[in-house]
């Protein structure tokens, strides 16, 4: 399941034999042997108009994911604008991608992500052994293996995803191997063995001057424009659409603005506890809509055990908290996604209109709130993570709402979609860069109780808020019902949490850890299994074990112990 773009420029040579054996994935596999080098690529075999992979006598070039760019579609428009602008022609990329250019006569390979890393490469760099990259990081581990290349475990990466169930920055949980940040281009020099990173795009902080129904104007053109995009390029492949669909806000703007653009012929898709307000409001919407609907329950919680390294972990490398990625995992593995070109949903369009803003935030005071976990038991193990002041320090004077986009979004929520890239090729058209952009720069008086996103919606698309919202269990056609309707929910169900009793939900699992009690029984055997293994260090282990045992709410700590567990099994266990 390991899908993607790789390169190994190492000084024992790796051959194309070597690369066959990653995993099972089927799809496109095609690699290019060249002195003792090789690239390649494991994808799926749709969007071929997009992703592509092709040699001539001056390059190498390899693109893989959903290409939104006027006028750069393919190779030879790559080939035309890298002769003519340099590199930098990357920065006019747009949509959801990863790729690299190797240039034959500079000796020079070139890397590069899109504004959110949305594909991701990780990557390794020693002078003495050479330098390797791949799309999953597993490839990358198993290779240093077989060529008896030593690699060390980073005790900072293991902290931060045992404590906040997300890997912060450019770490993982291999000291030698780092991951490519948003909006860069890493530059390998094959014949001076050195490598650097530039970054070609990167987020502002601040507030721009701009009145209120000019903000609304603005939203509408970038948001509806960023729609028309991601459909048109469904359509490019195919007149039949897929959308995830909830009782939420996100997917259904998106979808119910495509279809007011004409886009028609669409599936929908929702998943959660049976009589959750997301299951019954989306099946209203895609009733209303004249949507093929299909519901998937998740009542029981079972799907969380269901093979958990195979179906959770490999995927994406282990690098989020396995709970956090896995009923959408777990749903769409369900589904045929052969002529289904673009798996369409609403992800991050909360985080746009404020559901982080914040005028002040102190992180030191506040820095075991800051993963997913919610809120960490033992923050003085949080002084292992021996970066973490640093990376948080960078945050003080550029904002909380920053901290999200780069780090828990980035790190966390859109790992979502590197776990189905296996599957199917998933996009948000709240992933626009320029979009994205311009919400951070609004001022916060703007976006409290996401007051822009309601007003823009009432004002030009009045259809969305026509149906009952989740978070207040009515429609959200005044400013007053998503204030107190919000604050109303929000307590609500924290004292019913608080109390464990049943609470509104499409992802209970608190309720059902008391329901299936096999669940926790399958996480303890795995736990006892995996905590003795040999590269966990005494002291480690120590940590681990109590971080483990003592609870948090929903048992989110033994979910990002057995993430860490099987992660480690996957990087650094012997091969057979």
């Amino acid at each position: 399941m390991a899908s993607g773009l790789f390169g190994f420029f190492l000084k024992d040579k790796v051959t194309a034999s070597a690369t066959q054996n990653f995993d099972d994935f089927e799809g496109i596999s095609e690699t290019i042997q060249f002195q003792k080098h090789i690239v390649g690529r494991k994808v799926l075999n749709k969007l071929n108009q997009d992703r592509f992979f092709k040699e001539n006598e001056l390059f190498i070039i390899g693109f893989e994911g959903i290409n939104l760019t006027d006028g750069i579609q393919n190779f030879d428009d790559f080939f035309r604008n890298y002769q003519k602008k340099g590199i930098d022609f990357v920065s006019q990329l747009k949509g959801g991608f990863n790729g690299f250019i190797f240039d034959k006569k500079q000796q020079k390979l070139y890397l590069f992500t899109d504004n959110l890393a949305t594909r991701r490469f990780y990557y390794y760099f020693n002078q003495q052994y050479g330098f390797a990259f791949a799309s999953s990081m597993q490839v990358l581990t198993k290779v240093l293996r077989q060529k008896n290349i030593p690699y060390t475990l980073n005790h900072d990466a293991v902290y931060m995803m045992a404590l906040y169930g997300i890997i912060l920055e450019d770490y993982t949980y291999v000291s030698e191997i780092k991951v490519l940040p948003y909006g860069h281009i890493l530059i390998f020099d094959v014949s001076q063995k050195k490598i650097k990173k530039q970054r070609y795009f990167e987020y502002q902080s601040g507030i721009i001057p701009i009145a209120y129904d000019e903000a609304i104007n603005k939203i509408e053109n970038l948001l509806v424009s960023s729609i028309e995009r991601i459909w048109q390029k469904n359509k490019q492949y195919s007149d039949s659409y897929f959308t995830l669909l909830s009782g939420g806000m996100d997917a259904r703007v998106n979808v119910l603005i495509a279809k007011e653009l004409g886009f028609d012929n669409i599936q929908s898709l929702t998943f959660g506890q049976s009589g959750s307000k997301d299951i019954v409001y989306a099946k209203q919407i895609a009733k209303g809509e004249g949507f093929n609907h299909h519901t998937e329950y998740l009542d029981g919680g079972d799907f969380l055990i269901d093979n958990i390294y195979e179906n959770y972990i490999i995927p994406n490398d282990g690098m989020i908290f396995y709970n956090g990625s896995a009923h959408l995992t777990s749903v769409l593995r369900k589904f045929d996604w052969q002529n289904t070109p673009v798996l369409h949903s609403g992800q991050i369009g909360d985080v746009l209109f404020g559901s982080f803003a914040k005028n002040t935030f102190d992180f030191q005071q506040n820095k075991e709130k800051l993963g997913y976990t919610g809120f960490v038991q033992h923050p003085e193990l949080l002084n292992k993570i021996s970066v973490l002041n640093e990376i948080l320090e960078k945050y003080q004077n550029r904002g909380y709402e920053l901290y999200i986009y780069e780090q828990r979004q980035i790190n966390g929520t859109i790992m979502g979609d590197r776990s189905i890239n296996h599957l199917v090729d998933s996009f948000s058209s709240f992933y626009d860069a320029d979009l994205i952009q311009f919400c951070m720069l609004l001022p916060n008086d703007y976006k409290k109780y996401q007051k822009i996103y309601f007003d823009w919606l009432k004002k030009y698309h009045p259809q969305v808020v026509g149906y009952p919202w989740d978070k207040i269990e009515m429609k959200p056609d005044s400013y007053w019902k998503v204030k107190y309707g919000k604050l109303f929910k929000k307590y609500y169900n924290g004292l019913k949490k608080y109390l464990n009793l049943n609470y509104e939900s499409m992802n209970p699992v608190g309720l059902w850890l008391k329901e299936n009690p096999v669940i926790l029984q399958t996480l303890k055997r795995i736990f006892e299994t995996e905590i003795h293994q040999p590269y966990i260090t005494p002291e480690l282990q120590k940590d681990l074990i109590r971080i483990y045992h003592d609870d948090i709410f929903e048992s989110r700590n033994k979910f990002t112990i057995i993430t860490v567990l099987l992660a480690l099994k996957l990087h650094f266990a012997k091969l057979d």
